[in-house]
C-alpha cells in the first residue's frame, strides 16, 4: 500500500510540478493590485523543494523569495496537516516535529498595502 501511495505521489509531482504555486493579488479593500501601478507581489518557495522527502533528525530549511510588494511584509507558513508552522521569512524545522504523511506546505505573504500572494509545495514526511 505504501508503494501505491509513493507512486501516486510521484505521478502527481511529475505531472504538475509547478501547478501548486498560487498567487493572489487581491488587496484588503477587494481591489486588484494589478489595477495599480505597483508591481504585483509574488512568492516562490525555494526550500524544501516540491517532492522532497523529509526524514530523520536533521533540521530542514524552509525558505522563499518574494518580489515587489510594499514593505514591511508579513509571512505565514502552514502545513495541510500540522497547520501553522512559522511567521518568519525563513526558519529551520526538524522533520521529527512534523506529522508523517504528505504535506502541502503553504507560504502566504501580505504586504503593508494589504496585497497578498502565496506559494506552495508538496512534500512527504517519513
Amino acid at each position: 500500500m505504501k508503494w501505491v501511495f509513493l507512486i501516486a505521489l510521484c505521478l502527481v509531482l511529475f505531472c504538475c510540478a509547478g501547478c501548486l504555486e498560487q498567487k493572489d493579488s487581491t488587496t484588503k479593500d477587494g481591489g486588484n493590485a494589478a489595477d495599480k501601478s505597483v508591481e504585483k507581489l509574488t512568492v516562490t518557495i525555494t526550500s524544501p523543494k516540491a517532492g522532497e522527502i523529509l526524514q530523520g533528525n536533521k533540521d530542514v530549511s524552509f525558505d522563499a523569495v518574494t518580489s515587489a510588494g510594499k514593505e514591511p511584509l508579513s509571512y505565514r507558513w502552514s502545513s495541510s496537516i500540522d497547520e501553522e508552522l512559522s511567521t518568519s521569512r525563513k526558519f529551520m524545522q526538524n522533520p521529527s516535529g512534523l506529522s508523517k504523511g504528505g504535506h502541502v506546505i503553504i507560504l502566504k505573504v501580505t504586504d503593508a498595502a494589504g496585497s497578498s500572494a502565496q506559494g506552495s509545495v508538496l512534500i512527504e514526511v517519513m
